[in-house]
């Protein structure tokens, strides 16, 4: 097949040209199309039915998800800070992407009067004395909507709530948005500025998605330099010709730009998730290069024998280069059981990057030799002298002969070690702590989460059947009764629901005394309460037909796998404590969806894990026609595996929506290497070697690529150390684990498990 393959293309190397550079034009262009996408709601499937009622929900009642800028100071109430707020306030409101601001100056607050109550902003008019101030500070920690929600309870920290405007398919929203904000707060300077730039902390999930999508940005312009030196090194460092070097390098990066232009074809955005694949692909790219290039240059060549040296190259390497980029594009395939899109959407991606990878190098490879046949660079009959990694093949030879019992016992030793560790990792997803500590980010939202109850919400909707209003004494309890329970909970701050305003109606008729803070036993006071109510804030929780309601439970817990055991027993409180059979009770949000997405995590890690050995090593078993062999290679390629697993439990690293992946793709890649280690094995057992002497063999000729490959692929996963998301680090630190860890099985611990079974003593000489 790769002889044929190569004779048609030497036959007409123009058209084989023009399709490149159309192919990868093309790319290009669909390349610059790629969206950047990082909420929430990307991570869960379509037609998911949770996913559908919130996106109901949200037309409903707008989006749940709103930016908090918050500040802190000596004291909020004084008149210099509450006219500053003021002056913020409006500022704020003044911005077209902003639906509502609401401040201690401008918050509703019922107040009661002689005959019943009113609906006013706190701060009706600006104090102009501290006695003035002290007033609106008493009137502010009277209301529930107040205190511990806009206003800490030592009255030091305060906050503007930024509701957003419906704003799906503007891509730059958020961006801009965000920009405004922070500009507002820059521009307020002067002497007596109490609110500056510096002093405010902003967060919420539009804020998140914002940093995320800069800081993929940062990663990429850290990343595509940091690869492309360290690739350019480690391909001179092997072959010592600069002609190769410039093949191998443009190979790797039209393997890229292909390989997104897979990503935008699956349906797939730029995301924390895919933003892996830059350096993934770069690292894997060069991969097949690292096997060609070498076997052609080694040989002797005259302007006579270039291109049949060239073909023989392509025919012994054709079989190996394909099988590893298959298994790699198998591995990656088996994301695309994964109830997650963008896992999916990777997955498809980099199945097609590895497949496009291998088409590259046997086509791109053979084109640059012909057309550069006739110059130095290809003619010279340059002798690639033999490095460093060719000697340690050579020396790693004798050691394994003499050490194999040790080497058995030590990785006995590591496979109970990371047995232990595996029953220690967990699945959790913070995307909080997707960011630095040291980051801003990270900062806000510990600022708030301490000091005003946190930034996330946990949203429960309530819906009655048949249309009918929710505002009666009987339903109203029942929603009294579960925002009771959520309050009870230690991550709940503070809660809101439409009894948080017919409770404090029902306090201010009755001059505003605090026993009257309840539900009213009579439907007709409280239809009488709806009536004077002027305001507008109660209908944020409230259908316009009554029929309709939400309980907002604000939360300082980012954990998924805390919130995952508050969820549960959110539901059972609504499943076993709540008997009304014409309401529709159930939980929503952000925050549920994204507690969800951890389950999903841990059943498409195993699913995928499971499909990609099945398929992976089915076809070796079929490949080498061999059951002994299909067994041997399940050693190096598990192996690394279970110590990446045991390693992080041992290390406490999450499993996590970076992390979850790691095994699939890992089965896949490490087993390039074994199949060139078992190819050779195999080819001397032909020959007639015992196992032992084929296994030394194979060590002695593979040696040298299979370490220099695992050395790139771990550098190129290495950089994503360098990353501003820690998932990101993680995921980076444990692949480039993984690949020293599946070269050390390949070249070490499986060879000497075949010597083990090898009954004739070898004799320990180099040159055997």
């Amino acid at each position: 097949m790769g002889r044929k393959y190569v004779d048609l293309l030497l036959k007409f190397p123009k058209w084989f040209s023009f399709l490149l550079v159309a192919v990868t034009c093309i790319s290009a262009w669909l390349l610059s199309l790629l969206p950047v996408e990082t909420s929430v709601e990307s991570l869960i499937m379509e037609n998911d039915p949770d996913l559908v009622f919130y996106e109901t929900y949200k037309k409903e009642f707008g989006e749940d998800e709103f930016i908090i800028v918050a500040f802190s100071s000596d004291n909020i109430f004084t008149p210099e800070m509450l006219k500053e707020i003021h002056g913020l306030t409006l500022k704020l409101e003044a911005v077209k992407e902003v639906k509502e601001i609401i401040s201690i100056t401008n918050v509703e607050s019922i107040l009661g009067t002689e005959y019943d109550f009113i609906v006013q902003p706190l701060c009706q008019d600006m104090p102009e004395t501290m006695a003035d101030a002290q007033k609106i500070k008493r009137l502010a920690f009277n209301l529930k909507s107040v205190k511990n929600n806009i206003v800490s309870d030592d009255g030091k920290s305060s906050l503007f709530l930024v509701r957003t405007l419906p704003h799906e398919g503007d891509e730059t929203y958020d961006a801009r948005l965000l920009k405004k904000i922070e500009q507002i707060f820059s521009d307020n300077k002067g002497q007596e500025s109490l609110l500056q730039r510096d002093k405010i902390h902003v967060a919420g999930w539009l804020v998140t998605d914002v940093n995320m999508s800069s800081h993929i940005n940062r990663d990429n312009q850290v990343f595509m330099p940091l690869l492309y030196i360290i690739l350019g090194s480690f391909l001179f460092f092997a072959l010592k010709s600069v002609i190769s070097v410039a093949i191998g390098m443009v190979n790797i990066t039209l393997c890229l730009v292909w390989t997104m232009a897979a990503l935008f074809l699956s349906g797939g955005a730029i995301s924390p998730m895919t933003a892996i694949l830059t350096p993934l692909m770069l690292a894997l790219a060069v991969s097949d290069s690292v096997h060609v290039l070498p076997h052609f240059f080694k040989q002797k060549r005259t302007r006579e024998n270039t291109l049949n040296l060239l073909k023989q190259t392509i025919n012994d390497l054709w079989r190996p280069c394909f099988l590893t980029s298959l298994t790699t594009a198998i591995g990656f395939l088996s994301l695309l059981v994964s109830d997650i899109p963008p896992i999916r959407h990777f997955g498809l991606a980099a199945a097609l990057g590895m497949m496009a990878e291998f088409a590259l190098t046997m086509t791109l490879i053979p084109l640059s030799i012909y057309f550069f046949r006739h110059t130095e660079f290809i003619v010279k009959d340059f002798k690639i002298r033999e490095n460093i990694l060719s000697k340690v093949s050579t020396k790693l030879s004798l050691f394994i002969i003499q050490k194999k019992h040790w080497i058995l016992l030590v990785s006995v030793l590591l496979v109970a070690g990371s047995v232990i560790g595996v029953s220690k990792v967990e699945v959790e997803t913070n995307l909080i702590e997707y960011f630095k500590k040291s980051s801003t980010v990270y900062r806000d939202f510990n600022f708030i989460d301490t000091r005003l109850n946190g930034v996330n919400t946990i949203e429960i909707s309530i819906k009655h059947k048949n249309g009918e209003s929710l505002i009666t004494p009987e339903t109203l309890r029942i929603i009294d009764r579960v925002e009771t329970y959520l309050a009870s909970l230690p991550i709940v701050g503070t809660t809101t629901s439409v009894n948080t305003f017919i409770k404090q109606m029902n306090k201010s008729f009755h001059a505003e005394d605090p026993q009257f803070y309840t539900i009213p036993e009579s439907g007709e006071m409280i239809a009488q309460y709806m009536l004077i109510y002027g305001g507008d804030e109660i209908y944020n929780f409230l259908n316009d037909s009554y029929s309709w309601t939400r309980i907002s439970a604000r939360i300082s817990e980012h954990s998924s796998k805390k919130l995952e055991a508050y969820i549960s027993g959110i539901q059972n409180f609504i499943e076993n404590k709540i008997d009304d059979q014409d309401l529709e009770i159930r939980m929503t949000g952000k925050t549920f969806l994204v507690n969800k997405l951890v389950k999903n995590i841990v059943d498409s890690q195993v699913n995928s894990l499971l499909l990609a050995f099945i398929i992976i090593f089915g076809i070796l078993f079929i490949v080498f026609k061999s059951f002994k062999l299909g067994l041997l290679s399940l050693i190096p390629n598990l192996l690394p595996i279970l110590f990446n697993l045991g390693l992080m439990g041992l290390m406490g690293i999450p499993l996590n929506t970076a992390t979850a992946i790691i095994s699939a793709v890992a089965i896949g890649i490490a087993v390039d290497d074994t199949i060139h280690f078992l190819s050779v094995y195999q080819s001397a057992r032909n020959q007639d070697m015992n196992m032992g002497e084929a296994a030394m063999n194979a060590v002695r000729l593979k040696g040298e690529p299979i370490m220099l490959t695992s050395f790139i692929l771990c550098c190129g996963f290495g950089v994503m150390v360098f990353s501003s998301f820690v998932p990101t680090i993680q995921f980076g630190f444990l692949s480039a684990v993984i690949m020293i860890s599946a070269m050390v099985c390949d070249l070490i611990i499986l060879p000497a498990l075949m010597l083990l079974y090898t009954k004739k003593k070898l004799v320990q000489r180099p040159s055997e």
